[in-house]
C-alpha cells in the first residue's frame, strides 16, 4: 500500500451520529477570511541567472506537489489530510489539493448508500477526536445532489486542526461490481467543487488557507471480497484515478500566496506500480513575483513509498521570454546531482544557454 493509500481513511473517514432538531437539522458554518491573489504579471526567463531560474524552477516542481503529488521535497510528513508540512519553519506548507479531491470523493463514495432517498437532506455532526467537530452535508447523490464536508476547529490529535467548509454539487456516482470474489470493480464518483478550508499547525507554527474551485472526477479500483454473510463487497481499493481541472485555486501559508489557475492534472497512485502525474497549469507565486506556466511533458514517477519521484520532465515558460526544462535523472538522495535544469533564451529554442545540476537537499532549499 502506497502512503496515500493508506491514509485515505483518515480525518475523512470519521463518520457515524448525527444532528437534528426542531426546526430541522442544524448546518454549521465555517469559513476562513479570503486570500490575497499573488502577483501575476508573468516572470521573465533570462539566461545567466542562475539563482534566479533554480529558484523559479524549484518553486514550479513544488507547485505541482502542492497540487497532488506526495513526496518532494525532503523530510515532509502528510498528516490526516492530506497536508504537507515542510519541518523547517522557512519552508512552505500547503494542501495537496488531488489528495484533498479524492478523500473528499472516498467520503462521498462510503456515505453513498446512505442517500438513497430522492431530495432527503441528511445532516450527520461528530466530535473531532480531541475537539471541535466534522459535520457531513447531503442528499440524494443520484439525481445530481450536493455533498459538503464542514470543519469547525476540528482536532483529530495528529498536530493540526481544520476549519472551513469543501462543498461538492452536481455529484454523480457509477460503479461496476463483479459477481465473485476476487472479480475487479471500480466506483467513480465527479462533481464541481468548492474549497475554503484552514489547517493550523502547533510545529513548526502555522496557518494555511486553500480557496477556490474545481471539477474533478475520482475512480477507486481494487477487488472483490466475501461479506461474510454469503455475498461480495468492494474490497479496499489499490488503484486511485483523479482529475482536477479549473481556473483558480488559491493557497496562502501567511508568508507566500499562491494560485493554480487553467489547470488540468491527473494523479494515478497505485499499491503495486506507484504514483504518477500529468498536466498543465499556469502558477503564481508572491516568491518569484508573478507567473509562469508548467506542462508536465513527460510524467512525474514516484516508486512505491519514495520520497522523491525517480523520473519527468517539465517545462516552464513565460510570455515575456525563455524557457526553463526540469529533468528528474533519480529518486536518490545522496550528493550525486539527481535534478537537471535547463535554461533556454527562447522557448521555441532546443539547445540550452545554462545547464545546472543539482542535488534533492539543494534543490528542495531553493523552493
Amino acid at each position: 500500500m502506497t502512503a496515500i493509500a493508506a491514509l485515505a481513511g483518515g480525518l475523512f473517514g470519521c463518520g457515524g451520529g448525527g444532528s437534528g432538531g426542531g426546526g430541522g437539522p442544524a448546518v454549521p458554518a465555517a469559513g476562513n477570511a479570503a486570500i490575497s491573489p499573488p502577483p501575476t504579471t508573468a516572470v521573465a526567463i533570462t539566461t545567466g541567472a542562475q539563482t534566479t531560474n533554480t529558484t523559479i524552477a524549484a518553486v514550479a516542481l513544488q507547485a505541482v506537489n502542492g497540487a497532488g503529488v506526495v513526496g518532494i521535497g525532503n523530510g515532509n510528513s502528510i498528516t490526516p489530510l492530506g497536508v504537507e508540512v515542510q519541518p523547517a519553519a522557512t519552508k512552505t506548507m500547503r494542501l495537496t489539493a488531488v489528495e484533498l479531491v479524492r478523500r473528499h470523493a472516498g467520503t462521498i463514495r462510503d456515505r453513498k448508500p446512505s442517500a438513497s432517498v430522492t431530495g432527503a437532506l441528511v445532516v450527520d455532526t461528530t466530535p473531532c477526536f480531541v475537539s471541535g467537530t466534522q459535520t457531513l452535508v447531503f442528499d440524494n447523490m443520484n439525481m445530481s445532489g450536493n455533498f459538503s464536508q464542514i470543519f469547525v476547529h476540528c482536532d483529530e490529535g495528529g498536530g493540526a486542526v481544520f476549519h472551513g467548509t469543501i462543498s461538492s454539487t452536481g455529484v454523480s456516482f457509477s460503479s461496476t461490481l463483479g459477481n465473485n470474489a476476487g472479480d475487479p470493480y471500480t466506483e467513480s464518483v465527479a462533481a464541481t467543487m468548492a474549497i475554503d478550508l484552514s489547517v493550523t499547525t502547533a510545529s513548526p507554527p502555522g496557518v494555511l488557507v486553500s480557496q477556490g474551485s474545481l471539477s474533478f472526477s475520482s475512480s477507486f479500483s481494487g477487488m472483490m471480497e466475501p461479506d461474510g454473510v454469503g455475498g461480495v463487497t468492494p474490497g479496499f481499493p489499490t488503484h486511485f484515478e483523479t482529475r482536477i481541472f479549473g481556473t483558480s485555486l488559491l493557497g496562502s501559508d501567511g508568508v507566500n500566496s499562491e494560485q493554480l489557475s487553467n489547470f488540468d492534472l491527473t494523479a494515478v497512485d497505485d499499491d503495486a506500480a506507484g504514483t504518477t502525474f500529468n498536466g498543465h497549469f499556469t502558477y503564481a507565486n508572491s516568491a518569484i513575483n508573478g507567473a509562469v506556466t508548467v506542462n508536465i511533458t513527460t510524467e512525474i514517477q514516484f516508486a512505491s513509498g519514495a520520497v522523491h519521484p525517480h523520473a519527468g520532465v517539465i517545462e516552464i515558460t513565460s510570455s515575456v521570454s525563455g524557457k526553463i526544462k526540469v529533468t528528474i535523472l533519480n529518486d536518490v538522495s545522496s550528493s550525486s546531482p539527481s535534478v537537471q535544469v535547463d535554461v533556454f533564451a527562447n522557448a521555441t529554442d532546443t539547445i540550452p544557454v545554462n545547464t545546472y545540476q543539482l542535488t534533492w537537499a539543494d534543490f528542495d532549499a531553493l523552493a
